[in-house]
């Protein structure tokens, strides 16, 4: 098993006067696995805690209970640097993501540098061959973050994502803030890229339809508890809790606008 997560719980302090604050309990004793080579779908709506979750599983925030183990390992007795070769992500807002004054070649140079002591020279060839994986040209290695599209900065962000040839990758609502079409492309580049380098990924969304297009398996996210796992995407349409019925529902409406709105723009 590549990661398995056990009932797992996190919690933040809230402010609820002006001194007094309260635990609220965000994650609340979430398991789950994942095997090499899939991409396991978690959707849930904003606020159901699914990002912190993501969070959770790349070390940027500490479980309060429970454990995550890469490999067998507890990723609380792994350093970062070893977690970081390990696990990726790419986050919603790319622009965000990147520094404004690091050109392309600083900013996939970064990973580069962390886990390979290579000469400019060659620092400069991976991250040509990481632009070529990723769908852009040499063109783009010294242009700077707001020179690019936000389908090209996503990309780029993706290709920091895999300099390190990390075990799996966790995409949190990496395509949301794309137009549809770049949303398709980018999708299809990340289903190449996981047939091309086997990594697995964990695509956490809002967004159902790109659940059935990219992944293998699905949880079903609410009030920071998995409340349906559905693992033959077959079976989508066979969801028993009213909350997977309801999301299932609205991206079938939303599908059935988009082809309405499409076949009027033709015609």
């Amino acid at each position: 098993m590549l990661l398995e997560i056990q009932n797992v719980y996190k919690s933040y302090k809230k402010s609820i006067g002006m001194i007094k604050k309260e635990s609220v309990e965000i994650v609340k004793g979430v398991s789950l696995r994942l095997k090499e080579g899939e991409c396991l779908g978690i959707i849930g709506e904003s606020g159901s805690g699914k990002s912190t979750l993501g969070r959770l599983i790349i070390g940027l925030e500490k479980v309060d209970r429970g454990n995550i183990q890469i490999e067998g390992i507890d990723i609380s007795k792994l350093n970062s640097t070893f977690l970081k070769k390990k696990a990726s992500v790419v986050f919603q807002d790319y622009s965000s993501s990147v520094n404004p004054r690091f050109r392309v070649i600083d900013i996939l140079s970064e990973p580069i540098k962390t886990f390979e002591k290579l000469t400019k020279k060659h620092t400069i060839k991976k991250a040509i061959n990481l632009l070529e994986k990723v769908g852009l040209a040499e063109e783009y290695l010294y242009r700077y973050p707001h020179q690019l599209s936000g389908g090209q900065l996503q990309r780029v962000c993706i290709a920091r994502a895999i300099a390190t040839n990390p075990k799996f990758i966790v995409l949190d609502e990496a395509i949301s803030s794309l137009d549809v079409s770049v949303q398709v492309q980018v999708l299809d580049l990340l289903i190449e890229l996981k047939k091309q380098m086997a990594i697995s990924y964990i695509f956490i969304t809002h967004d159902l339809t790109a659940i059935t297009y990219i992944c293998d398996r699905v949880l079903f996210f609410k009030d920071g508890l998995v409340i349906e796992e559905v693992n033959a995407m077959s079976d989508l349409r066979n969801v028993k809790e009213e909350y997977s019925r309801t999301l299932l529902h609205a991206a079938m409406m939303m599908n059935e606008r988009e082809e309405t709105y499409e076949i009027q723009r033709i015609s």
